[in-house]
């Protein structure tokens, strides 16, 4: 499925974060949650994972807010461009993301599947063919996402 990590830089608009990390590129997804819709203001983010313990941030840190009791959003405090998901509980760092917009080459991202379609904007459609996960079903996306990037 694609599932190997390539080496990916990326950072904010302007110019005040840049960063490194092992992204798992061929595994993108949208997702559709109210929280991602609200932090991007857009229908839907698009996300890739990267591979645990590799994000480094080569110029500046950027300011986290919390947005749930399990992950904090990162974000550059001069331009306000939204960067990556973190996990609080180190052990799932495997789910950190990057926003695929603030990759350098984001064209090289795929998405291969959606989650949290029980928010979806009925008018949003965006590669539809492919697989679909709600938050009842989170449990069969976990094990699809680690099926797909195989974390340690």
């Amino acid at each position: 499925m694609g599932n190997e990590a390539v080496k990916v830089s990326g950072g904010c608009l302007c110019g005040e974060i840049r960063y490194e990390a092992e992204a798992f590129l061929k595994n993108g997804y949208l997702c559709h949650c109210t929280v991602c819709q609200r932090s991007t203001g857009q229908p839907a983010e698009i996300t890739v994972l990267i591979k645990a313990g590799t994000l480094n941030y080569l110029k500046r840190e950027p300011k986290y807010y919390v947005s749930s009791t399990f992950g904090k959003r990162a974000f550059c405090p001069e331009c306000g461009s939204r960067l990556a998901w973190q996990a609080i509980n180190p052990e799932d760092d495997w789910q950190t993301n990057l926003s695929v917009g603030c990759l350098d080459n984001p064209a090289d991202a795929r998405v291969t599947f959606h989650m949290y379609t029980d928010t979806q904007l009925p008018w949003y459609d965006a590669c539809e063919d492919l697989p679909k996960f709600t938050e009842a079903t989170a449990e069969d996306m976990i094990a699809f996402i680690k099926e797909q990037v195989k974390p340690d």
